[in-house]
């Protein structure tokens, strides 16, 4: 192809992206990624107008994820929807400025992280509000079932916000997942998800037409890589994705959760890490590929090499 026609299908892409709805990332950042979810970048906890600022600045970064809570701005004392992590329920930015803000830039998208049903109850005249305006990708993210180890964190309530969610902003992404217990707070470094709690999520989104991405802590997710296939190939009529996720400080094994993402595929798995973490990631992939290349590089010399001896006796034989 040359190179006029790839500007006209870049060109085509962007132009098909414009004014679509809370679009897919994969499409929304196809001409950086290419089909590579793991190159999508990310920004954490951008809950203050401080470093929502920072972000908007940042052209490296692609998805800005933010929590919502409900709580007051500066002194007043009404209770809205507002951009910060439990316990915290005060905070210097709203939802309404946060969604605001991003409809202004446009260039990045959002996952909205809902800690309680209450507080995506109360956001839903905001979405509904600048819906027709958000056209950059929208994920929906809440923990809507009980997961590893043992998690004892109430999940958000999933027949409600499934259902909110579809009647509000039905092109969004549902990033739906598990409750976990895990981690050096927790003095917790081994688990896995059980096929019955993927068994319970499969029967949760059965009746969901929506994208759905589902968040899975890598410590836990690295384990068993049966489930997520089992997972993944059950809805895959939801166009459906890992979001492999971690916090800092947790135990992981890199070389199986490298495993892990080969299997699934780098078009099906978001990968949204610490940089230490990201950056083990990038090396021991580069280090397998390495080790692939000089393995097939050894088989490909083996195979000339043979076929060269083979030939030699072939006319020797037909000499003698």
């Amino acid at each position: 192809m040359s190179i006029f026609f790839c500007v006209l299908a870049v060109f085509g892409l962007a132009q098909a992206t414009m004014g679509t709805v809370a679009p897919d990332a994969a499409t929304f950042f196809d001409s950086t990624i290419h089909g590579n979810l793991t190159k999508i970048t990310w920004v954490h906890a951008v809950n203050d107008f401080k470093k929502l600022n920072q972000t908007l600045d940042d052209e490296s970064i692609m998805m800005v994820e933010a929590d919502v809570v409900l709580g007051t701005v500066g002194n007043s004392s009404e209770i809205i929807p507002i951009m910060a992590h439990p316990p915290d329920n005060t905070s210097d930015l709203s939802l309404a400025d946060f969604l605001t803000a991003m409809i202004k830039h446009k260039k990045k998208g959002i996952k909205l992280d809902f800690k309680t049903i209450e507080a995506f109850n109360g956001s839903l005249e905001l979405l509904t509000k600048h819906r027709e305006n958000m056209t950059f990708p929208v994920w929906l993210n809440a923990d809507i079932l009980s997961g590893p180890v043992d998690a004892d964190t109430k999940p958000v309530d999933s027949k409600q916000f499934l259902s909110l969610a579809n009647k509000t902003l039905p092109e969004s992404t549902l990033s739906i997942g598990w409750t976990t217990r895990y981690g050096i707070l927790k003095v917790i470094i081994s688990g896995n998800y059980s096929e019955a709690q993927i068994d319970e999520m499969i029967k949760t989104v059965s009746n969901t037409s929506q994208p759905i991405t589902y968040p899975v802590r890598a410590g836990l997710a690295a384990g068993d890589i049966a489930v997520w296939s089992k997972l993944l190939n059950s809805t895959a009529d939801k166009n459906a994705t890992l979001t492999i996720w971690s916090a800092e400080g947790d135990k992981v094994d890199v070389d199986q959760l490298i495993k892990l993402i080969q299997e699934v595929g780098y078009d099906r798995v978001y990968v949204d890490v610490p940089e230490k973490l990201r950056k083990q990631l990038a090396g021991s992939a580069t280090s397998a590929s390495i080790s692939t290349f000089l393995l097939l590089s050894s088989i490909f010399l083996g195979n000339v090499l043979l076929a060269n001896l083979l030939d030699f006796v072939n006319l020797n034989v037909i000499s003698a």
